[in-house]
C-alpha cells in the first residue's frame, strides 16, 4: 500500500514537472523565439498590436490582428488551430493576455514573446515595413542629448500612445510640469515614433521614468508610479 502511494506522488510529480516545463516555454526571450520561430515548420507569426503599431515594423511574415480590437476573438476563429503561433505585441503584456484567449479558444500551440518588439529589437533582431523603407525618428540621438542636459532637473516620460500605464500617467505628468514650472523639464517620449533612439537607448519596456542633471542619469523607474511617490524622488 506504501508503495502504491510513493509510486503515485512520483506520478503526480512528474505530470507537474512536465507541466510546468512546458507552460515555461510557452515564453521565449527573443533570441529563443527566434531560433524556434525559423525551425518550426508550422510556423504562424501574429503581431497583435494596432495597425498603426504594425505599420511602423514588425517580425517579416507576420500577419496583423488587433488584440484590443472588438473582433479579435472572431478574427482568430478563422486561423488553423493545429498551428503553432508566435505571438508578439510592444512589451509582451497584450500578447501575454492574447495567447491565453488563444489557448483557451483551443490553440495548443501558441509562444509569446518576451519582452515584445522592444526587446527584440534591443537584441539586435530585424523588423520590416511594408513598404521596406524605415521611418525616421522624430528626435534624434543629438536632440535627445541636448533635451536632457539642462542645469534644471528632467524627467523623461518613455511611453507609447497604446500603453494603459503610460495613459493613465499622462495628467500627473502635465501636473507636475505647471506646478514645478521652472524646477522640473518634463518630456514625453514617443517611442513609437523614435524606435531608432528607443533601441540605442536600449528601452526593453515602457512606462520607464528617468531623471537627469546636467545630462547625467540620477534616478530610474519602470512601471506605473502614484504622483506622491514620483513628487518624493523628484
Amino acid at each position: 500500500m506504501k508503495l502504491h502511494f510513493i509510486a503515485l506522488l512520483l506520478t503526480i510529480s512528474f505530470i507537474s514537472t512536465s507541466c510546468n516545463s512546458q507552460n515555461a516555454g510557452q515564453v521565449l526571450t527573443p533570441t529563443a523565439f527566434n531560433e524556434k520561430m525559423n525551425t518550426t515548420s508550422d510556423a504562424e507569426i501574429l503581431d497583435v498590436r494596432t495597425p498603426e503599431e504594425y505599420a511602423g515594423g514588425f517580425i517579416k511574415n507576420a500577419q496583423n490582428i488587433d488584440y484590443n480590437s472588438a473582433a479579435f476573438e472572431e478574427e482568430i476563429s478563422k486561423l488553423d488551430k493545429n498551428k503553432t503561433y508566435f505571438v508578439y505585441c510592444l512589451s509582451g503584456k497584450r500578447s501575454a493576455s492574447a495567447a491565453s484567449v488563444m489557448r483557451k479558444n483551443g490553440f495548443a500551440n501558441v509562444v509569446n514573446l518576451d519582452g515584445g518588439i522592444l526587446a527584440w529589437q534591443s537584441a539586435n533582431l530585424p523588423i520590416v515595413t511594408e513598404n521596406s523603407k524605415a521611418v525616421a525618428d522624430k528626435i534624434t540621438m543629438e536632440m535627445y542629448q541636448q533635451m536632457i542636459t539642462s542645469d534644471t532637473l528632467v524627467l523623461v516620460d518613455y511611453f507609447a500612445p497604446w500603453c494603459a500605464p503610460c495613459m493613465k500617467m499622462k495628467p500627473m505628468l502635465e501636473e507636475i510640469e505647471k506646478e514645478y514650472a521652472g524646477k522640473v523639464k518634463v518630456i514625453r517620449l514617443d517611442i513609437n515614433e523614435n524606435k531608432q533612439l528607443a533601441q540605442q537607448l536600449k528601452i526593453a519596456e515602457i512606462p520607464i521614468l528617468k531623471t537627469f542633471v546636467k545630462g547625467k542619469e540620477t534616478w530610474v523607474h519602470k512601471g506605473y508610479i502614484e504622483k506622491a511617490d514620483l513628487v518624493k524622488n523628484l
